[in-house]
C-alpha cells in the first residue's frame, strides 16, 4: 500500500503513547531514571541546546542505539525497563512518535513521546545545555 508522508506521520502519531510536556517534565522530575531521547538532527540541537536529562539519536540511530547486539549500542538505553520519552522538534511530533515505536518494538517496556516536541518543552522551561 503506498502511503503519503502525511498518512505516515498520522499511523506513527496513532500507534505511539503521546504525554504532554508538563507531563514529560513530570516524569523526569520525579524518576530519576528517566530518559529523554532526542532524535533531532545536530543543527537542531545546536540552536536550542540538549535536555540535561537526554542523550542526542539523532534520525534513525536510536534503533542503532537500543541494539543490545550493535557496536553502536549506547549505555543508557539497554536497560529495557527503563522509562524513555522521546522528543523531536515539535509538532506533529512525528520523529517522537516513529522513534517511541521503534524502542517499544525492540522491547523497551515504558516508552512515550512527548507531544509537541521540544518546542513545548522549551516553552515550559525545561532546562537545557549548550551542545
Amino acid at each position: 500500500m503506498v502511503e503519503t508522508y502525511a498518512q505516515m506521520e498520522e499511523r506513527a502519531i496513532s500507534q505511539a503513547h503521546a504525554v504532554s510536556a508538563p507531563e514529560a517534565l513530570a516524569i523526569l522530575e520525579n524518576d530519576r531514571n528517566a530518559l529523554l531521547v532526542d532524535v533531532r538532527d545536530e543543527s537542531e540541537v545546536e540552536a536550542t541546546g540538549l535536555s540535561n536529562r537526554a542523550i542526542m539519536a539523532p534520525g534513525r540511530s536510536v534503533a542503532w542505539m537500543a541494539d543490545l547486539e550493535s557496536e553502536y549500542r549506547s549505555q543508557e538505553l539497554q536497560d529495557r525497563s527503563r522509562r524513555i520519552l522521546t522528543t523531536c522538534g515539535g509538532a506533529p511530533s512525528y520523529r517522537g512518535a516513529s522513534a517511541a515505536n521503534v524502542l517499544t518494538r525492540m522491547g523497551f517496556e515504558e516508552v512515550s513521546f512527548v507531544d509537541g516536541g521540544m518546542k513545548a518543552l522549551l516553552d515550559e522551561d525545561i532546562t537545557v545545555k549548550p551542545l
